[in-house]
Parts: C-alpha cells; structure tokens; sequence
C-alpha cells in the first residue's frame, strides 16, 4: 500500500498537469476566437459595402428615372439633384425643383410602413428648416424602392407620397394612381 503522502503527491500533480492542459487548450481557444472574430468583421465589412453598393444603385436608378417618371403628369423638373445635404443635420437623397415645387425623393432598397413614418413624420418637416431657399415652394415628398409590397405602396401613397419603385425590365415606374394628388409637406 502507497504511503498516503505519496498519494496526495501524486493527486497535486496530476491536477498540476491538468490545469496546465486546461491552460493550454485555453490558449487554442482564445486563438481560434480571435481568428473568428477577424473573419466575422471581414464579413460584416463586406456585408456592408454590399448594403452600400445596393443602395446607390437604387439611388441612381431614381435619379435618371424621375424627369421621364412624371411626364405623364405634366411635371418638369428644372434641376433634380442628389444626396443633398446641410452637414451634419440632415441629408436628402433626391431633390427636384419645379416651378414653385419640390419633390423630396427618399430611396429605399426595401420600402416598410416604419420607413414611410420616418420619413414624412421627422425628415421631411425639417426640410425647409435646413435648406431655407425653398422657404417658398410647395414641398412634395417621394419615396422609391427596389421593393415595394403592394401594401406598403398603397399606404405610403395614402401618406400623401409619390412612390417609385423598378419594373421587370430595370427601369422605373411611378405607383401612384394617375389621380392620385401629393400632399404638402412642411
């Protein structure tokens, strides 16, 4: 029979060398997660560009589309402009201006209810206030998406907004009813 020391030796040591694998393996884990966490921001980076790029195809597409959008209903756009921003207080996507009206176009990739409050709830009435110039124009809003359930357009429609969406060919298309009338924004 092992003299009970020896015992207790044996059982520190082996809980030493456990401790010292656990130590170990800890070290590997720690490793594996930051490599993970690299490749999980590697992701989210690209995950976003992405989000970018979309985005500013839906913007383009808007823009090139809005004069041809609304030559059915008589309106001209002298200037439609993009990304107009006052620095730090707001930005606008699309802004177009005809005689004593302005068409303020948010762009969307996918259009819901909660995006349509947003915007004619809390960015829409600041306009005027950032961009002073237009004090005296009627201010008229848009709302374009790649995406649009039909739902969501007739609500935002009902809201007093154009909206604007991509056809099957790629081009766009105005949802609005031919007698559907804006509401004044502002």
């Amino acid at each position: 029979m092992e003299p009970r020391l020896d015992r207790i030796e044996k059982a520190v040591e082996a809980m030493l060398l456990g401790i010292s694998e656990l130590k170990e393996s800890q070290k590997k884990t720690d490793e594996q997660m930051r490599r993970t966490d690299a490749k999980l921001d590697r992701i989210g980076k690209q995950l976003a560009d992405l989000g970018l790029v979309q985005g500013e195809v839906a913007e383009e597409l808007f823009y090139r589309n809005l004069r041809s959008l609304f030559k059915n209903r008589k309106v001209t756009f002298e200037k439609v402009r993009r990304n107009v921003k006052k620095k730090g207080k707001g930005e606008y996507d699309i802004v177009a201006v005809d005689e004593g009206r302005v068409l303020v176009v948010e762009v969307k990739n996918k259009l819901e209810k909660r995006m349509v409050n947003e915007f004619i709830e809390e960015r829409l009435p600041r306009f005027k206030e950032l961009f002073p110039e237009y004090a005296r124009y009627r201010v008229e809003g848009g709302i374009g998406a790649l995406v649009v359930k039909e739902d969501v357009g007739k609500y935002a429609e009902k809201a007093g907004l154009y909206v604007m969406t991509q056809t099957d060919e790629g081009g766009a298309a105005l949802l609005n009813r031919d007698d559907f009338e804006p509401k004044e924004f502002s």
